[in-house]
């Protein structure tokens, strides 16, 4: 745990493997600042309206993007609005518009846009620099809110998955990659909750009795059969506990070097009751 003075946060992180425990904390303390009457708002996995995070969208060279644009002339109304342009490229808010368009963009032009997806489809230096960026802008619209922003795992799980997982970049590279996101991130004197789980064996296996086969077989195959897994030689399941035994301990490494509060909790038994009032009493410490 940082050992720094206490200030207003705008910032809440939640943390941990899957099945520690994040998406309940996350609710948890987004109902408690309801009740005591503090504005905050909740962004949980998957949300196409993400303000830190990229979820599902694409970076795509304006070159390819042309070209598209010719080819799908009649259908590309759909996308447009959902494109930004940075430099050289276009950032697509893919799934964001097929949702909007109710399912009538092509299934060939979406998986065309769907390649450059930022998370799997483009080259780690650009990765990195686009998250940082995305971060950064985050940070200096939060600084003007009054409003308190709480995110689940997109700054640790997420660049995890990426970094290492997908493109096999390295312990140094991941490391390195997330502080500077807390650069980005500490004039919102954050607070990370770091749900930590012992055995991580006993956590999967009790989370995959909670979650469908078709989860357990895709997160399977992301961390073992990418580049991470191919090149430790990770195999099925005993290679997917491998790799989040791994990243758990750089993650344990990462938030020793933070340069904001950070608190590491044990929820092995899965207390609620307990981690409740523990969580409660140190929001409201910065408040």
């Amino acid at each position: 745990m940082a050992n720094l003075p206490s200030t207003k946060t705008k910032l809440v992180i939640v943390e941990g493997i899957p099945g520690s425990g994040k998406s309940t904390l996350s609710r948890y303390i987004h109902d408690m600042l309801n009740t005591h009457q503090i504005e905050s708002e909740l962004f949980l996995e998957g949300n196409l309206q993400h303000p830190a995070d990229y979820e599902s969208v694409a970076c795509v060279p304006n070159e390819e993007l042309d070209r598209l644009r010719t080819s799908y002339s009649d259908v590309f109304h759909y996308i447009d609005p959902f494109v930004s342009l940075n430099g050289n490229d276009s950032l697509i808010a893919y799934a964001l518009a097929q949702q909007s368009a109710q399912n009538a963009i092509p299934f060939s032009l979406y998986e065309k846009i769907r390649r450059y997806e930022i998370y799997d489809g483009i080259p780690v230096q650009k990765y990195c620099e686009l998250m940082v960026q995305r971060w950064s802008s985050f940070a200096k619209d939060q600084r003007e809110k009054e409003k308190l922003i709480i995110l689940e795992c997109c700054f640790l799980q997420n660049p995890g998955c990426a970094l290492l997982a997908r493109h096999d970049a390295g312990n140094d590279r991941f490391v390195q990659h997330v502080l500077q996101i807390a650069e980005q991130i500490r004039d919102l004197n954050p607070i990370l909750f770091y749900l930590k789980q012992p055995n991580i064996r006993e956590t999967i296996e009790r989370v995959k009795t909670m979650r469908s086969q078709e989860w357990l077989d895709f997160v399977i195959w992301y961390h073992t059969e990418q580049d991470y897994g191919k090149n430790k030689g990770l195999h099925g399941y005993e290679g997917y506990i491998q790799f989040l035994e791994h990243r758990r301990e750089l993650e344990l490494h990462i938030i020793e070097q933070l340069p904001f509060q950070s608190f590491i909790m044990d929820n092995s038994d899965y207390d609620w009751e307990n981690q409740q009032r523990t969580v409660s009493s140190i929001m409201m410490k910065y408040l």
